[in-house]
Formats: structure tokens, sequence, C-alpha cells
């Protein structure tokens, strides 16, 4: 590609990365809503179905006006309405602004580093979405949604086993098994043992993220060891502990002793971490051929 070329598939990959991160906007914002009183496993907030999610036209939630087409517009939306409606003048929450940021940011980011165009980036893409809305939800309501988790691990399971053959590599499967068994399995037993420490979401969570970084650390190199992965997977789960600690000294600090920590966001940082830097730690610590 040419200089030209190469700055219209940059924009466009930004305007598209821009939108995505619009709709991740709106599944944080309409998925979870306050329940009037805990529910059955002591949560605070339910989740509406997907139906609910996608269906209708966008609207304020203050006053209930319906927003223009142009209002939609990723970025220039929010700004051109100065983060407020143009009805009531009630704020727009600035997390939607970030999250339309925040998404195209990152998949440049995991473009930058995977070195390029591969097949490796159909699963390491797709978990920018996934992960960022889960994380956001956690954030707002202390929930890591099932009706994300799994849908998005089905459709990752696809892309993983597309990416895989089109590399004429289906070896590489291997290692997002054994990414899920070394991410999820210590977590599952810190949830079986302390059930009240830890919330089960957390452990669905890690079945995505352990999923995608086992298959990005199995193709790093030319030996596609199985080392790999685990050696990445427990990478992941190291660096999320440490990112915790920070958010619940920090949390601690801010809300009180009694203050709830989210761990998804901690654990979906480490992945996108681990999935960047995979070749650069493999190689620090001698582990790819």
């Amino acid at each position: 590609m040419n200089t030209t070329q190469l700055v219209l598939v940059g924009v466009f990959a930004a305007l598209a990365g821009a939108c995505v991160g619009s709709f991740v906007g709106v599944i944080v914002d309409r998925m979870p809503y306050p329940l009037d009183e805990p529910d059955e496993f002591g949560d605070l907030w339910g989740t509406r179905t997907w139906r609910e999610v996608v269906g209708g036209e966008s609207r304020c939630s203050d006053c209930g006006a319906d927003l223009r087409r142009s209002d939609n517009i990723p970025v220039f939306g929010w700004i051109r309405l100065r983060g407020r409606c143009r009805a009531c003048s009630a704020p727009i929450p600035r997390y939607l602004l970030l999250l339309e940021v925040l998404v195209p940011a990152l998949g440049a980011f995991v473009v930058w580093r995977l070195g390029g165009l591969h097949w490796v980036l159909l699963p390491a893409l797709w978990l920018i979405p996934a992960g960022v809305a889960v994380a956001a939800i956690d954030i707002r309501s202390f929930i890591v949604p099932t009706k994300i988790i799994w849908p998005a691990f089905a459709v990752s399971v696809v892309l993983t086993i597309s990416a895989a053959l089109l590399d004429s590599h289906p070896r590489y499967l291997l290692g997002a098994l054994v990414g899920v068994a070394c991410l999820s399995g210590p977590l599952f037993i810190v949830w079986f043992v302390l059930p009240s420490g830890m919330g089960f979401g957390d452990v669905r969570l890690t079945v995505l993220l352990g999923w995608t970084v086992g298959y990005v650390a199995m193709t790093i190199g030319a030996s596609d060891r199985v080392i790999q992965s685990v050696f990445m997977a427990v990478m992941c789960l190291g660096i999320a502990a440490v990112v915790g600690i920070v958010f619940s000294v920090v949390g601690l600090g801010a809300r009180g002793r009694k203050a709830k920590v989210p761990f998804g966001p901690p654990l979906v940082f480490a992945a996108l971490v681990c999935i960047g830097y995979a070749g650069n730690i493999l190689r620090f610590f001698q582990i790819t051929g």
C-alpha cells in the first residue's frame, strides 16, 4: 500500500472502531438496571434481554426525547451536543464518549503490537469490544453479564477455528484450550473455596479471556509450544492480581473499607496486555523458539 491508501485504511478503521465503541456504549448503558431488592445471588443489578438492549430508537434517559441521527455520530455527536441532551440539557454520560475513543484505540494497539494484518487478529480484535463492555458494566454495576460472556465466547471459538485453519495451524487451538484451563482453573478453585470473596462471573470471564490469550501465545514464534500458552495464562493472572490490588487500595481509600471492588476490569486489562506484549514477554523469559 502507498501512503494515501494507508491513510484511507487507517481512517476507515478508526471510524469503524468508533462505531463499534458506540454500540458498546449502548450495551453498557442499557443492559444493566437496578433492582428494587437484591436477587438470590445478592446482586443489586439485573440485566435486560438483548431484544431490549438493541431494540428501539436512541433517546435521552432523563426526558425520553428521541436523538437525531446526527447526534448518534460517534465522538462528533457528543462533542456537537457538548455532552448534554438537546431537549432537556441533561448531561450525557462521559463514559459513552470514552468508549467511542477507547475501542478504536485498543484496536490500533493490538494491530500494531501483533505486527499488522494477520489471521490471529480475528479473535484478538473481537475480544476488545466484548471485554470492554464487560469491564465497563462491572465497574458500573458489579456484575459480569452472562448474556455477554457466552455469546462472545461462541463467536471467539468460531473466529479462532477459522484463523487456525486459514493459517494452516490447527494445533494453535490446543493453546486456546490450555489458556482456558490455566486461567480459569485457579480462579475456579478460589471461588469454590471462598465463594464470598469472588463472584462466579469472573470465572466465566476468564474462559473468554483465557481462550484468546492462550491462542495468541501459541502463534508467537516458530515453535508453537504449549508452554507458551501456559506461561502467558499464568502471566495474565499475575498481572490481573497486581492491578486488582491497586484497584482495591484505591477503592478502599475512596469509598471506605466496605467498598466492593470489581475484578473484571483488571482481568480484561491483563488479557489485552498479554495479547499485545506476548512476543516480548515470551522472548524475555526465553520461552518461545
